[in-house]
């Protein structure tokens, strides 16, 4: 199909679009309320025991390690200031597949992150406040509770994130405040270990307690003026979150207790507070675990929307509530999917399922970086990580060291492997079982008019008809193709409009598509073959051609073609590349010129499957006009003897495969030129037509998708036809490496 219907209505693209109603403040209190979460409450007691005071040198080594990849995320929200975060950034550096793993693994580690929290505070109510039937019941409909506060708007649930962030704060300082006073300087100088080793181990073990940091980055898309607030915000709240962890650590030492467990801090808060000091230790606890939840539902739902916006999860999935303007099923299955591993994982599970997923996000957003500045050197970047790639070497090296001292826990590692495992598979079969046409923008087109044909035929050719000048001549290719194959054709007139009118409630002008789609009847009639036609309105004329071909069942898309593009980064034209692209069928365009017969062509072959069914359709064509069909090859002129006799033997295939079908005129010819182009156009003149198929053969790309054929068709005044097989198991890896 020529590229006309783009220049009759213009395709606009509305998408409702997330509320930027997050300032620094908020930011901050995603950050600091993800980082303050129920690790600091049980593990600086474990990490006090381990190396004594010089639990704050852990702190901070882990500190440093999380701000390697802290600056990498700077960066990359300074130049894509958008919700998804390590997602994001994979799908602008890495293939396809690449990102969609990131984007899967973010979302299990925050479901698993915010279940580890959920379940943490089951138990502290459990434990502490009220024994109820179902340890699980009070954690689940707090997290029910949190998710439709989401669903309500970003603007309420980041106020939200405000007040309780503050509040665990103000009970932290209280509690550090109170045991200030009783520090001895020589006493923590006493307790400083000196084991190195050790000391390193302990940093692995608190390490994730500052991956906080990536869920400002999730919610960028909601940030005013993100390419200066999430940096600020990533660096004080790490700086704030490091400086009460250390803080904590030297009143926890300065209590002198004999033993240091998970309950070492709150017996720290008894010993300086009083009793009350208990439900201090307590109510901070359960406010750091409902901060962490809510920023984690958040930050993965933002990561969900932006996997559904970039064709990795089905478009449902990032659906945005007009009066909320919050992505409303995106968070339903955020809270839905940490509901079931809440209840269905034990605490430890999910700390290392949730640590295991993590870890390789951050060694993919860290190499991600690297590669990125390889690729796009000139791009401006608002912040710039020093040292690249020095730093985010050093932290892929880091994340690897942390993720080495949890494999040994073999259940919880083995089950995050398998859920990525079916991620990946689900996502293959999703690929697989999509229609055509939706990887395509715009609502489904509807059927306007049709005309369907008495008898169906066996094979249905598809003949999507943009310019009135070539309807004959499409038609009487279509013809001879499907005519020995007992075939149908199917005519279609596509009516393009704007995204702003649904195309079930355009009024369409019908007399001219009807007038061509006549003139198709009429020349279907001369050669006897059955035509069903249609009219269809849509967004998009491309998503039109699919649908067609997909409910109509047709076995081959025949489309004019211009010869060139003159759209910027298109190979074939806008509209062709996308049917290209997505049709589940063959292909075959035609650039068609003058009004002499097509008998005569001039086919090259590089083997491969293209070639050879483009083998079929023009032998059925010159057998259909009685022409002939020369198989050609381009070689060098100081091509070997070899090389020559290699070249002679597969020319000879390709005439025996094309008359052991049915008896047909055919010659083969090896053409001498140092250039494919130059040669075959030299040749063409000849001929009625050349045809081209596409080669599997690396080295012959882009003689469908490059620039050779439109190299041919721009230099030859004779028609061009373009041809590709469609190939089942290929075109699905095609479609999920371009997805």
């Amino acid at each position: 199909m020529e590229e006309r219907h783009e220049e009759i209505h213009p395709e606009i693209q509305v998408q409702t679009e997330l509320s930027r109603d997050l300032g620094l403040t908020t930011a901050l209190a995603i950050g600091i309320g993800t980082m303050i979460a129920a690790g600091i409450f049980t593990l600086s007691g474990l990490a006090v025991r381990n190396v004594g005071s010089a639990a704050i040198v852990a702190f901070l080594m882990a500190a440093i390690v999380a701000l390697f990849t802290a600056l990498t995320y700077c960066e990359f929200a300074s130049i894509y200031p958008r919700s998804g975060e390590g997602y994001l950034y994979a799908r602008k550096t890495f293939p396809a597949p690449v990102a969609y793993f990131v984007g899967w693994a973010l979302i299990l580690g925050y479901t698993s992150s915010c279940a580890f929290y959920i379940a943490s505070l089951s138990s502290y109510f459990f434990e502490f406040i009220w024994e109820s039937p179902v340890e699980s019941a009070v954690g689940v409909a707090l997290l029910v509770g949190l998710t439709l506060l989401n669903i309500k708007g970003t603007k309420e649930s980041g106020t939200f994130q405000v007040v309780i962030t503050t509040g665990k704060v103000i009970m932290l300082i209280w509690f550090i405040s109170a045991g200030l006073g009783r520090v001895d300087t020589g006493e923590l100088i006493e307790k400083f270990s000196t084991d190195i080793a050790l000391i390193g181990s302990t940093a692995g073990l608190v390490f994730i307690t500052f991956f906080g940091f990536s869920a400002i980055a999730a919610t960028a898309g909601e940030v005013k003026n993100p390419e200066k607030t999430i940096p600020r915000a990533i660096f004080i709240s790490m700086g704030v979150v490091t400086l009460l962890y250390s803080l904590v650590i030297i009143v926890v030492v300065a209590a002198g207790l004999t033993e240091y467990t998970e309950a070492a801090m709150g017996i720290a808060a008894e010993k300086f507070l009083g009793p009350i000091g208990g439900m201090v230790i307590v109510g901070g606890a359960i406010l750091s675990m409902i901060s962490a939840s809510n920023a984690s539902i958040m930050a993965g739902s933002r990561v969900t929307l932006a996997m559904s916006r970039l064709g990795h999860l089905p478009a449902a999935f990032g659906t945005i509530n007009p009066s909320t303007r919050t992505p409303v099923v995106a968070v339903m299955l955020i809270g839905g999917t940490t509901i079931i591993f809440a209840v269905s994982l034990p605490l430890e599970h999910l700390a290392h399922f949730a640590d295991t997923v993590l870890l390789l996000v951050l060694i993919f957003v860290n190499a991600a970086l690297i590669v990125h500045r390889k690729q796009n050197p000139d791009m401006e970047r608002p912040f710039k990580v020093p040292f690249v790639p020095l730093l985010p070497a050093l932290g892929i090296a880091a994340n690897l060291y942390l993720l080495s001292q949890i494999v040994h826990h073999i259940v919880p590692v083995a089950m995050a492997v398998f859920s990525l495992a079916l991620g990946v598979v689900a996502y293959l079969i999703w690929k697989g079982t999509q229609a055509d046409e939706s990887a395509l923008p715009g609502e489904p087109s509807r059927v306007a008019e049709g005309r369907y044909a008495v008898k169906e035929g066996q094979f249905r050719v598809l003949v999507p008809l943009a310019n009135p000048a070539t309807v004959t001549r499409l038609i009487q290719l279509a013809a001879a193709v499907a005519s020995e194959r007992e075939g149908e054709i199917v005519a279609l007139r596509v009516s393009v409009v704007p995204d702003q009118i649904s195309p079930s409630e355009y009024d369409l002008q019908i007399d001219r598509e009807r007038e061509i789609l006549e003139h198709a009847h009429a020349e279907a009639e001369k050669h006897g073959l059955p035509l069903t036609s249609l009219v269809r309105v849509g967004h998009s004329a491309a998503r039109a051609i699919l649908e067609t071909a997909r409910e109509r069942q047709c076995d081959l898309i025949l489309m004019g073609w211009k010869g060139y593009t003159a759209t910027a980064q298109k190979i074939l034209g806008e509209i062709t590349d996308a049917v290209v692209a997505h049709a589940r069928r063959d292909i075959m365009l035609a650039k068609l010129t003058g009004d002499q017969p097509l008998r005569n062509f001039l086919l090259p072959t590089a083997g491969g499957t293209h070639p050879r069914r483009a083998e079929e359709y023009i032998a059925s064509v010159a057998r259909y006009f009685d022409g002939t069909l020369t198989v050609c090859s381009v070689a060098a002129p100081d091509s070997t003897q070899e090389k020559m006799s290699e070249i002679e033997n597969e020319l000879e295939e390709a005439e025996g495969r094309i008359t052991a079908q049915k008896p047909v005129r055919v010659n083969s010819k090896i053409i001498l030129d140092t250039s494919i182009v130059n040669g075959i156009v030299g040749e063409a003149n000849g001929y009625d037509a050349v045809v081209v198929g596409a080669s599997r053969d690396k080295m012959y790309k882009q003689i469908l998708f490059g620039n050779i054929p439109e190299s041919i068709a721009r230099r030859t005044e004779v028609p061009v036809i373009l041809v590709r097989q469609y190939e089942a198991v290929k075109d699905l890896i095609g479609r999920v490496m371009e997805a």
